[in-house]
């Protein structure tokens, strides 16, 4: 089973981080998230319900395209993509070409984990904060 972890930082702190693991003062572990958002309400934005259900519909479905996907889900291709583009941007789905049909190549959505590990909130570091 392939997971990818979430974490939750500030911008600075995720800035911080890439360069200590670039300079060799920390090393990266296995654990560490491999996407990260600002917030914990990007968070919920980012697995918003309909995001989830999107992500299952790809993985059990396997679409061929875009608007194979799309009318299976009854989604306008057009918003479909964009939201498609967005998760990609995250890492959450991968955007590959496919066939090419009526002198298009297709855009085939993958998702290439089965499990989402949601980010740890520290209370301690949310204190400091306030």
């Amino acid at each position: 089973m392939k997971s990818i972890r979430i974490g939750v930082a500030s911008d600075e702190q995720i800035h911080a981080h890439m360069l200590d693991i670039a300079a060799g003062r920390v090393k990266p572990s296995a654990h560490d998230p491999k996407i990260w958002v600002r917030s914990v309400d990007e968070f919920g934005k980012l697995m918003s319900e309909k995001n989830m259900n999107l992500l299952a519909a790809i993985r059990a479905q396997k679409p061929k395209s875009v608007s194979d996907l799309a009318a299976s889900i009854h989604e306008d291709q057009g918003n479909l993509t964009k939201r498609l583009k967005m998760l990609a941007t995250f890492g959450l789905v991968k955007l590959e070409e496919g066939e090419r049909t009526r002198g298009r190549t297709a855009l085939v959505p993958k998702v290439v984990f089965d499990r989402i590990i949601p980010p740890t909130i520290d209370l301690n570091e949310i204190s400091k904060a306030a």
